[in-house]
């Protein structure tokens, strides 16, 4: 019997065989010889080679040259305290074999290296994307994407003698400290100890705070006394350069826009907020402030000024809110402070506008931002809208641009700019950040980020005012927002008209954004709910707006408000109505409130809740007599989810009895525009 050693020597055993088996078969000078025994030999632990670190690349990075994609060594990790974020941080203690530096950050895209454990003390990364920042006379080194070259357990030591770079990036050989040895820098947190030394000492003689962390911000000393700001004594960093895993920097820009204060109530609680774009030589930024922040600095904040920010935290901007070119925005916080900049600021840029003409509004797409200027040929009155979800009151106002393109556009002001604006004497009006919408064909608005500037001191606007005092009042036009154009969500009946079974086979209302459509149509009411039209509101007024909410009838003649929290001695009577309309394609069910609902039922809400308490069959005699009306409506939809199923909710905007003479020309026109002929004996003179 024979005792096999090991797996290779059974493998050597069973290829002899058939080896043998061959060389009956095949003639032996077509056969190589085979040696009768097989060296076993026990495999390497790893096949793979080390690469070479690239040494001098942490002393030239910190010096400001771009070395690519260097070859450094992991010496330590360390997580850093979570700090109001919603990623783990870590800091890395890195060498490239002459020299370390423990003033690195890794990415938090990178961390899930970390996670699977490839990422580990000792191994070797190919850094392929970093930056290094200045922060409190610090040169921190952020790795952005690094490939890791080696497996885990491949090297076990630090590869040579690096010299600890000092914080601000440089080398002083006297004073380096080196690895005490392979053991000392795998157990360190991000690297080897350093020498005991004393406190700092401040300018003043003080001695500063122990740090927990060495990335902590430290405060800024002047003459002026501890902690006071002064911008001689820090670095500025680009707007472009700041990043998340910064702690302290200092910045110093122009204001190019602030928005009005804008206020919250909801479950979590109320509060108010402001934002400021800021802009330096190498960009833009948005930076909010809220609440105690934002009566801070609100009164204090103008646009156009020179300022020095400092402190505030940066997070991933919503670009929902935010068109600024910066992947980042900036919150104020506690230690947040806005000093004004007496500076020369010749080198900080103004605001810069890429103007598109009116006449090229029409190829922009829907939604689209865009930068306007032109003459303001007509300012409509300033109205006021009431919003049908929150109930809260909007102040709006129309004006009519014109350019040297001869073409015109309307665009609409919000807010506090709608009420102050004065059209008179014909103003240049230019406006940053304005969307383009597809209401009414092609109109404008003003977003919360829009910059209004009026006559404006530049070239441009000299030049279009000129042109439009000698010719331009006098020249033919033509206007890109045309009534009945399209949908929007203010468009008068008639604008996007369609039949019912058009809404229902174009699948209005489910639009992927969310966000309602709206279209017009002719229909009759065939069919009234009146059981629950009615309901009892509360009359209360809050800073001018009436809380119509439901109240609960305590018995007594006394209701009770939730959302005032208050008891009432009466309540007004609300409608809510929801009724089918058909026309000869389809059929609907819609609902509407308290105006449109008065208009169909020819009844005011008191005197219907009067039927309803004292005469039944007056009351449903109202509901009786609507019925089979014909109306135009225009409406909005929307996909709403309801006991885990999705339906489209329409609710009427407004309403009036048709007009058969525009709907005979409507009917006239869309038989024409399908190429339907009117026969002979039908007189259209009669109609159109």
């Amino acid at each position: 019997m024979v005792r096999l050693g090991s797996s290779w020597q059974l493998l050597s055993l069973a290829f002899t065989f058939r080896t043998s088996e061959f060389r009956n078969r095949v003639p032996a000078y077509q056969i190589p010889s085979i040696p009768r025994s097989i060296p076993i030999d026990p495999l390497p632990k790893s096949s793979m080679s080390v690469p070479s670190l690239s040494e001098g690349a942490l002393l030239k990075i910190c010096q400001g040259d771009n070395v690519d994609k260097p070859i450094l060594q992991v010496l330590g990790l360390k997580k850093l305290a979570n700090q109001n974020s919603s990623s783990d941080r870590y800091r890395v203690f890195v060498s490239d074999g002459q020299y370390s530096n423990s003033f690195s950050m890794l990415a938090t895209q990178m961390n899930d290296k970390i996670i699977n454990g490839s990422l580990v003390n000792f191994c070797l990364i190919r850094a392929n994307n970093y930056v290094c920042n200045k922060s409190d006379n610090r040169k921190v080194i952020i790795l952005y994407d690094v490939d890791v070259l080696t497996q885990p357990g491949q090297v076990s030591s630090t590869i040579g003698e690096p010299t600890t770079l000092n914080p601000d990036g440089t080398v002083n050989s006297t004073n380096a400290k080196k690895p005490a040895s392979v053991k000392r820098a795998a157990e360190s947190d991000v690297g080897p100890p350093m020498a005991k030394r004393s406190p700092l000492t401040t300018p003043n003689g003080n001695q500063s705070a122990p740090k927990s962390s060495i990335l902590d911000p430290r405060p800024v000393y002047s003459s002026s006394g501890a902690g006071s700001f002064d911008p001689s004594q820090v670095s500025v960093h680009p707007i472009a350069s700041l990043t998340p895993y910064q702690n302290k920097w200092t910045i110093k820009a122009r204001v190019t826009h602030k928005s009005d204060i804008r206020r919250w109530n909801n479950s979590r609680g109320e509060g108010h907020l402001f934002s400021m774009d800021l802009l330096d030589e190498s960009g833009e930024i948005r930076a909010t402030a809220f609440k105690e922040q934002c009566d801070k600095y609100y009164n204090v904040v103008e646009v156009g000024k020179l300022y020095y920010v400092t402190s505030c935290s940066l997070k991933a901007a919503n670009k929902q809110y935010s068109t600024l070119n910066n992947e980042y925005e900036m919150t104020f916080r506690d230690s947040t402070e806005v000093i004004p900049c007496n500076e020369d600021a010749s080198n900080i840029p103004t605001i810069t506008f890429n103007f598109v003409k009116i006449k090229d509004l029409a190829a922009a797409s829907k939604d689209s931002v865009v930068d306007v200027m032109g003459i303001c040929k007509e300012a409509l009155d300033a109205t006021t809208l009431t919003s049908q979800r929150t109930q809260k009151e909007f102040t709006k106002r129309d004006i009519r641009l014109v350019d040297n393109s001869c073409n015109e556009v309307n665009l609409t002001l919000w807010g506090q700019t709608a009420e102050t604006f004065d059209g008179a004497n014909n103003p240049v009006v230019v406006v940053k950040n304005c969307k383009v919408s597809d209401y009414n064909g092609v109109s404008l608005s003003a977003l919360s980020s829009s910059v209004i500037q009026i006559n404006p001191d530049m070239p441009q606007a000299h030049s279009l005012k000129g042109w439009f005092e000698s010719e331009g009042q006098s020249a033919q036009t033509q206007s890109l927002t045309q009534l009945g154009a399209r949908g929007g969500a203010d468009g008068s009946i008639g604008s996007n008209l369609k039949t019912l079974g058009e809404v229902k086979i174009e699948n209005l209302g489910m639009s992927s954004e969310g966000k309602p459509e709206f279209y017009s149509t002719s229909a009759y009411i065939v069919m009234l709910q009146k059981d629950r039209a009615l309901y009892k509101a509360c009359n209360r007024v809050n800073d001018g707006k009436a809380c119509n909410k439901k109240v609960v009838d305590q018995g007594n003649d006394q209701y009770r408000c939730e959302k005032c929290n208050s008891q009432l001695d009466g309540f007004t009577w609300r409608i809510v109505l929801s009724f089918s309309i058909a026309d000869s394609t389809d059929n609907t069910w819609v609902t509407c409130f308290q105006e449109q609902a008065e208009t169909i039922l020819n009844k005011t809400a008191e005197e219907l809740g009067a039927l309803y308490d004292q005469d039944q069959d007056g009351y449903n005699k109202v509901f009786q007599a609507a019925t089979f009306k014909h109306y135009d409506l225009r409406l909005s939809c929307k996909a709403e989810h309801y006991n885990d199923e999705q339906k489209v909710r329409h609710t009427v905007r407004s309403v009036v009895p048709i007009n058969y003479d525009d709907y005979k020309q409507r009917l006239i026109k869309d038989l024409e525009s399908a190429g339907i002929e009117i026969p002979d004996k039908l007189s259209k003179g009669s109609y159109l």
